[in-house]
């Protein structure tokens, strides 16, 4: 009786811990939508964050030499997104990513 009372012990610390270990997998991918804006932008640029996340790795972006995240300029922007875009057959039209209000 008693293996039996630490065996299920130890299944059910090890299921709390899977849980736990589950949770914490799970990381936070950012805002779903981010407006990007500087102060000599005519118009701020729209970025669907999420939809990006379902098509391109994090790092892609991330990790790139164009990006410093909150040192956002227009020429560091159009260096990372119109690149990508072109090299990935996206459109490069302004209104893509700045639409109109």
């Amino acid at each position: 009786m008693k293996k039996v009372v630490v065996y299920s012990v130890a299944i059910a610390f090890l299921c709390v811990a899977g849980f736990a270990g589950i949770s914490m997998a799970e990381e936070d991918k950012g805002p779903a939508e981010i407006t990007l804006q500087t102060e000599e932008a005519k118009k701020p640029a729209v970025f669907p964050h999420a939809a990006h996340q379902e098509k391109v790795e994090c790092a892609k972006c991330h990790e790139d030499a164009n990006y410093t995240a909150g040192a956002w300029t227009k020429d560091s922007g159009h260096a990372l997104c119109k690149d990508c875009h072109k090299a990935e057959g996206a459109s490069t039209k302004c209104g893509t990513c700045h639409p109109k209000k």
